[in-house]
């Protein structure tokens, strides 16, 4: 019996994994296990065997262990390094760890994330996302990510910039391999700037494009009547071929409530509480590419009309 709780005792202290000291002889925190830090609709937990448990706010998920939403849903993860990575509908992750330089990496499954990742001077990257097509190493910046059915992905950097490795071998095996080890052609690497934007291919030259522009918002109406509808009016953007809108209680848009797509520049909400809502929009071009977002700050109040 002894042995078996000191055995159980081991494994409870390596799952927590100790600070460790980096290249600059700084001590830091392991990026992993995450934590569940914002929860909107139904998500599940998934072990290393894929069996899915309902998600909570407050939930660690660590090497080996993924995350999936539903189609309503959104969450936000933050690592231990600082890192945030926030997953939308319709999504699903699974994490890994580089051991040889605690680099957290993120298999994108299906979906999309978005990822917030902490600044630091390193000759090695911080942050790798793992996509079917490359893989995106990262040392400090905002940007999303995603797969699309024709089994490429999209690429667009907000700020900071993004190397992509189109590296066969690394893109299919999985766990990665270190970034010291990985085999490199040049053509299949690229660096995508900040307001840039990539669709990723197996084949053919990777040729980063400017994002589209903010969309800028005119006005709101649909806040009176039994059913509120809330709805959102841009102006029109030149190459545009469809609108995204989200809202969200934080300034970070960790904690999103609500998304909406439209073809055109008008987004409806509904079943809104009266809040003080964070709004974020955004267009999308012709190669389904999400350009520059645009925020505002707007006190949502629905007007209910009641008969006598």
């Amino acid at each position: 019996m002894g042995l078996l709780i000191e055995s159980a005792s081991a494994a409870v202290a390596s799952a927590k994994r100790l600070p460790y000291i980096d290249e600059n002889q700084l001590c830091r925190a392991q990026p992993l296990p995450a934590t569940v830090e914002h929860l909107t609709g139904e998500a599940w937990k998934l072990d290393a065997k894929g069996k899915e448990t309902p998600l909570q706010e407050g939930m660690s998920i660590n090497e080996q262990e993924g995350v999936k939403t539903s189609p309503s849903a959104f969450v936000s993860l933050s690592l231990g390094d600082g890192s945030r990575v926030v997953l939308p509908s319709s999504s699903r992750i699974t994490l890994h760890l580089n051991e040889e330089h605690s680099i957290p990496q993120v298999i994108l499954e299906q979906g999309q994330v978005e990822s917030y990742v902490i600044k630091r001077a390193s000759d090695h990257d911080r942050f790798q996302i793992i996509t079917p097509v490359g893989v995106l190493g990262v040392r400090g910046t905002h940007f999303r990510v995603r797969n699309d059915e024709g089994g490429e992905a999209l690429l667009e950097v907000l700020n900071g910039q993004v190397a992509v490795n189109r590296d066969e071998e690394l893109s299919e095996s999985r766990p990665a391999r270190p970034a010291a080890k990985r085999t490199q052609r040049p053509e299949d690497e690229v660096q995508v700037m900040a307001r840039q934007g990539l669709r990723i291919q197996q084949q053919g030259a990777l040729t980063p494009i400017d994002l589209l522009p903010a969309p800028r918002l005119l006005g709101q109406t649909g806040q009176v009547g039994d059913v509120p509808v809330w709805q959102l009016i841009m102006k029109p953007i030149e190459g545009a071929t469809r609108y995204r809108a989200q809202v969200a209680t934080d300034a970070a848009f960790l904690d999103i409530k609500q998304e909406q797509f439209s073809s055109t520049p008008e987004v409806k909400f509904s079943g809104l509480k009266a809040f003080f809502y964070h709004v974020r929009l955004s267009a999308y071009d012709a190669q389904g590419l999400e350009g520059e977002t645009g925020v505002y700050d707007i006190f949502y109040y629905p007007r209910t009309t009641r008969v006598p």
